[in-house]
This record gives structure tokens, C-alpha cells and sequence, in this order.
């Protein structure tokens, strides 16, 4: 067992190796252009190696005949050929899964981005509804503290005047001027009381009806009768 025969004896696998190379050409070949021209270049490339290893080990390894009782180099080849192919595989799971698994937590920060975007404009709108309710109470409120201000001025320049108006009767003579000095002279007092020149003092008023006393008794005399007849000295 030569070098030759170890190498001329992978053509199974190269084989195996091209068929690989095909499904995945078919598998991307609506996906992405590049990657179709590189399993298509890798396919003809391995299909090319398989041909030729074949051809190349008939002469002093193998017949037609004897070609397909696979050696154990050979086997080896297929084995290693198709633990890559299992490995390339789990590979594209694990891709997949994780790329799923991205998506899903893009789409939930969207989702979480899109909450947060509509509560903040919830609140946005809410914050400006209560702002205008906020303007609009302190706007009435401002209104109708000057309407009350204007009534309040209102109703003090309309109160001296119909006090003006009771005070003053329509018959009131006009007051007394003094010719002399052209101003008007004082209302006499009304209900003054008499005063002493001497003194000063007010007098005491005049008792009314005080009733006389006898100077020898101190007894009161008798009030003489109202509406008495007058009678003559001669008793008639």
C-alpha cells in the first residue's frame, strides 16, 4: 500500500464530495448568485478529481471489474467525507437556530420600541390635554376675577351717586351766602342750649310745670282747678 494507492483510492469520496457540492448549489441557488458560482465551481472541481483518480489507479490498482469492492483507504475516505458533510450540517442548524433566535429578540426590541414610542406619546398627549385643561380653568378664572372687579368698580361709582341722590331733596333751598365776603354762611344750630355770657355754663332749662310750695310750710300748693266756673264777688 503506496502513497498512489492511498490518494487513487479517494475517488469514492470525491465522488460523494460532489454530490454534496450539488445539493448545496440547489439549495442556494435562488438565495445568493455568488455563492450558486462557488458550489457550482467546487462540484465540477471535485467531480473532476473523482474521474481522474479513477482512471489514474485502473492500470496497476483496480479493474472495471474489481472496481467497485472498496478498499479500507477508500472507506476511510467516505467515512471522513461524511462526518464533514454531518458537521456542515449541524453547523447550518445551529446557524439557523441562532439566527431565529435573533429575530426574535429584534422583533421584541421592536415590539418593546414601539410600546415605549406609544406610551411616550400617550403620555405626551395626556401631559398637553392637562396643560390646555390647565390654561383654559386659569384663563375662566382670570375672567371672571376681572368681571367681578369690573361689577365690584361698577356698583362703587354707582353708590355715591344715588346716595347723592336720596340725601339731596328735590325742594332743598340753597344755602346762604354772606353778601360781603361771598361764602356761605353756617346753618344756625338746632336744639342749641343757652349758654351763661358771664360764665360760660349752659343755663339749666326752665322746669316745666314744676308745682309751687308754700314758703311758710314748704308744702306744695294745690293746683288750681282747670275749667272752674269764674265766679263775681257777689257769689253769682
Amino acid at each position: 500500500m503506496t502513497w498512489k494507492y492511498l490518494l487513487y483510492a479517494q475517488f469514492p469520496a470525491f465522488f460523494l464530495l460532489a454530490i454534496f457540492f450539488l445539493f448545496s448549489y440547489l439549495r442556494v441557488r435562488k438565495a445568493s448568485a455568488v455563492k450558486s458560482i462557488l458550489w457550482v465551481l467546487l462540484f465540477g472541481a471535485a467531480l473532476a478529481v473523482s474521474i481522474l483518480f479513477l482512471f489514474l489507479g485502473i492500470p496497476g490498482f483496480w479493474t472495471l471489474r474489481t472496481l467497485f469492492p472498496l478498499g479500507v483507504a477508500s472507506w476511510i475516505g467516505i467515512v471522513l467525507v461524511v462526518v464533514a458533510v454531518i458537521a456542515h450540517f449541524v453547523h447550518l442548524i445551529e446557524k439557523r437556530h441562532s439566527r431565529k433566535v435573533m429575530e426574535k429578540e429584534l422583533e421584541k426590541a421592536a415590539k418593546d420600541k414601539d410600546d415605549a414610542v406609544a406610551q411616550a406619546r400617550e403620555e405626551g398627549r395626556r401631559d398637553a390635554h392637562m396643560e390646555s385643561e390647565a390654561l383654559r380653568l386659569s384663563k375662566a378664572a382670570a375672567d371672571a376675577d376681572a368681571e367681578a372687579a369690573a361689577s365690584g368698580i361698577a356698583n362703587e361709582a354707582r353708590a355715591p351717586i344715588e346716595l347723592t341722590l336720596d340725601a339731596a331733596p328735590a325742594d332743598a333751598a340753597p344755602p346762604a351766602f354772606d353778601p360781603m365776603m361771598g361764602q356761605p354762611l353756617a346753618a344756625p344750630a338746632q336744639d342749641a342750649s343757652a349758654f351763661d355770657p358771664m360764665t360760660g355754663q349752659p343755663l339749666a332749662a326752665p322746669a316745666q310745670d314744676a308745682p309751687a310750695f308754700d314758703p311758710m310750710t314748704g308744702q306744695p300748693l294745690a293746683a288750681p282747678a282747670q275749667d272752674a266756673s269764674a265766679f263775681s264777688s257777689s257769689g253769682q
